[in-house]
């Protein structure tokens, strides 16, 4: 008689009770910190309005951070995404803090208010933002050290964000209102040495981001899926900052309410890590990309006909609108399948070339195929298209005529 053996526990997965209580608890604390600067946004005199995307960003990082540190311990990115609203939402009860006790303790007060500052020159945000687009994406997908090729500027990434931020925090002359910056240094503001450090973090992100892309081409299957993932949240963040850019001043709102698009690379991460549908990331980029393609078509030619319209025939302004509505509208459906075809050829190319054979499997029964090599015709198509492990066909047996 064999006795059975319970199945070994490891550290990758939610069986592991120590990293699962650490996670829920440390959730917790930035779940809390996030309360709390919520409560400081309510009291403030600024926009509370304003400041409701971001706190629901960093939310939307707590939930992944969390969710992979639970399923996925062993993965320091999960870790690393929990730090980044940690690090946001430290601030709120340290200033909290400080303010408490400025009367008691002014030297504690002081240095918690140096880190708790919400000041427009205030340094804090340049961890948590370092993080983000330096560790992580070098990290990602493993969140073990880069390899040998990026170490080296992994380190130097980190040597940046340290300078930076010792720099940066000796730039405000008060921390509080009264209350002298203790590593304050004066015109260190107009000094050569920021632009230096700004430079250098450009540098760093623009460069941790190229990795991505350097790594994809040189990926297994698995992990190029996932860098395709982190690729395309990346590619839409920049569409959408640029645009951002280019909006009026007085629609600082929108521009506020753009920074929720960010979330795109925390759920990008859970969905590389977990590996849930993880290879539907070329039809999500061919789709994505044909309507975003289409509809620049649809758009553009819609103004250029109402304009040229309006211009040739200044009194014609509804006719310029009737036929601008039937251009666009006969050109939706033409463009979105040529679009369709051109991308799926480039970034779907499973789905293309299934599409392909279908198409010649259908082609050789309509002009007439053989039915004794119709079935190998049909086995050699599934085969191709949906490449299974058992194939098999099904042929009723003939009826005999007496």
């Amino acid at each position: 008689m064999t006795a059975l053996r319970r199945p070994k526990q490891t550290s990758d997965g939610p069986a592991a009770r120590g990293p699962t209580l650490i996670a829920h608890g440390v959730a917790a604390l930035v779940a809390v910190m996030l309360a709390l600067t919520v409560v400081v946004l309510v009291d403030a005199d600024g926009d509370v309005v304003g400041g409701i995307p971001f706190v629901f960003l960093l939310a939307i990082f707590l939930l992944v951070g969390w969710l992979i540190s639970w399923r996925r311990p062993g993965n320091p990115l999960g870790w690393l995404l929990l730090a980044v609203p940690g690090l946001f939402t430290l601030g709120a009860p340290a200033m909290m803090l400080g303010e408490a006790l400025l009367d008691t303790a002014p030297g504690i007060a002081t240095w918690l208010l140096w880190y708790g500052s919400d000041r427009e020159d205030t340094w804090a945000w340049l961890p948590p933002i370092g993080l983000l687009l330096t560790q992580i994406p070098l990290r990602f997908p493993d969140g073990g050290l880069p390899s040998p090729r990026w170490r080296w500027f992994s380190a130097i990434t980190i040597i940046v964000l340290v300078a930076s931020s010792a720099l940066l925090s000796t730039v405000s002359a008060e921390v509080y209102p009264g209350v002298a910056n203790p590593v304050g240094i004066d015109g260190i503001a107009e000094s050569p040495a920021v632009l230096v450090v700004f430079a250098a973090l450009g540098a760093s992100f623009l460069g941790s981001l190229a990795s991505l892309v350097v790594r994809s081409r040189r990926a297994g299957t698995v992990e190029a899926a996932q860098l395709r993932w982190m690729l395309w949240a990346v590619a839409i963040i920049v569409v959408v900052l640029i645009g951002s850019w280019l909006l009026p001043d007085d629609w600082s709102a929108v521009r506020s309410t753009l920074l929720i698009v960010y979330g795109l690379i925390p759920v990008a991460i859970a969905v590389a890590v977990l590996r849930y549908r993880l290879f539907e990331i070329d039809r999500l980029i061919s789709r994505t990309a044909s309507y975003v393609l289409v509809t620049t078509i649809v758009v553009s030619v819609y103004a250029t006909v109402v304009t040229s319209v309006g211009w040739l025939l200044p009194d014609a302004s509804t006719l310029g609108v009737a036929l601008a509505t039937l251009a666009a509208a006969a050109l939706f459906l033409p463009a979105l399948r040529v679009t369709r075809r051109v991308l799926d050829r480039r970034f779907n190319r499973a789905q293309y070339d299934a599409a392909r054979v279908a198409e010649d499997f259908g082609q050789r029964l309509r002009t007439g195929a053989d039915p004794h090599t119709a079935p190998v015709d049909l086995l050699v198509a599934v085969e191709r298209t949906l490449e299974p492990m058992v194939v098999g066909i099904w042929t009723a047996p003939q009826r005999r005529h007496d």
